[in-house]
């Protein structure tokens, strides 16, 4: 196992370079000078251009910024914002917990929801839960993103008052910390009302895919010979659910779980938007209108780094579950 995961991480190197070359090449056909903006277009005068852009190391060729950007990259150092004046690495390492704690969030809602639901669907196939669990995953797959969000703030946050409508108060972790040293539980619930609507518009459609997948898949297992040998030998129902037939069936379910959380990370940019969740998505966002050029590669860099991770996890928690499973 150890020599597996050190052939996957030395893999990273490669693939983190293409992405790195790929992502500075496109960012640099998007239209647009970042000097110009950086001035504004009414005061920009063509001196004070030039100057700003040999001064940002902007005036020479592409391949000479690119080189030198791979050179600050293997120093851990990934440049500094064109906009903000301040380091790359600082901006995502204040922006980056906000976006993990939102992603955590969708999934342990998608989760709590989907597995469950997925697994009465499969013991009960065909019945009236069953059909209304496939109507609404379907409605969850089908409704985009933004438009659930803007529902639900319509009815949550403006019709009924029940949640806030937009922004983040502290993070779900300093809530904890504060309930467990001093027993106050304000700031834990108020982090976790500004939590609640992003939460489940970004889980929706992994919430959605996952009750599918775990039906199909539980449907599959229980049919199996050692299913029936299960139930044959007086097995309770219960242990063959969840630990016979379950176990067996959540490996297509976490390689899902796995690669969407990376596509949660990455996709949280609409709901980070929507919400005015201070995330990396915002920072993203921000930093492509202004054609901040280190801020845009250092986050897809990032994004790219934790979905390649959450690939090497998902291999580890095979061989935990399934101990035929086995690397050389």
């Amino acid at each position: 196992m150890g020599r597996f995961i050190a052939r996957r991480l030395l893999a990273m190197i490669p693939l983190l370079f293409g992405i790195s070359l790929v992502i500075f090449t496109v960012l640099r056909l998007i239209p647009g000078d970042p000097v110009v903006i950086m001035i504004g277009a009414e005061n920009a005068s063509p001196d004070e251009v030039a100057r700003l852009r040999r001064v940002l190391g902007l005036d020479q060729g592409i391949h000479i910024q690119y080189v030198r950007f791979l050179g600050r990259l293997v120093r851990g150092d990934l440049g500094m914002s064109l906009g903000a004046d301040e380091p790359v690495s600082r901006l995502i390492r204040e922006r980056l917990p906000a976006t993990v704690e939102l992603t955590l969030a969708a999934m342990t809602v998608a989760l709590v929801i989907a597995i469950p639901i997925g697994v009465i669907s499969a013991i009960r196939k065909y019945s009236a839960l069953d059909t209304a669990s496939t109507v609404v995953a379907l409605l969850g797959i089908s409704m985009p993103n933004f438009w659930l969000g803007v529902m639900l703030i319509f009815l949550f946050a403006l019709r009924l008052g029940w949640l806030p409508a937009s922004g983040r108060s502290e993070a779900v972790s300093a809530g904890v910390v504060t309930l467990v040293t001093t027993g106050n539980p304000a700031i834990l619930i108020t982090a976790i009302t500004h939590l609640i609507l992003p939460a489940v518009t970004l889980g929706a459609a992994l919430a959605a895919v996952v009750t599918r997948l775990t039906r199909s898949s539980m449907l599959e297992v229980i049919g199996q010979d050692f299913v029936r040998t299960a139930r044959a030998k007086g097995l309770p129902g219960r242990r063959i659910v969840f630990h016979h037939s379950l176990r067996n069936a959540l490996i297509p379910v976490i390689t899902v779980i796995g690669l969407e959380f990376g596509a949660l990370l990455g996709g949280a940019v609409i709901t980070e938007t929507i919400f005015a969740w201070p995330g990396i998505g915002r920072l993203a966002i921000r930093s492509i209108v202004q054609r901040d050029f280190p801020v845009v590669q250092g986050v897809v860099l990032m994004i790219a780094i934790i979905r390649i991770c959450a690939n090497l996890t998902v291999d580890v928690v095979y061989a935990l579950i399934d101990p035929r499973i086995r690397y050389a």
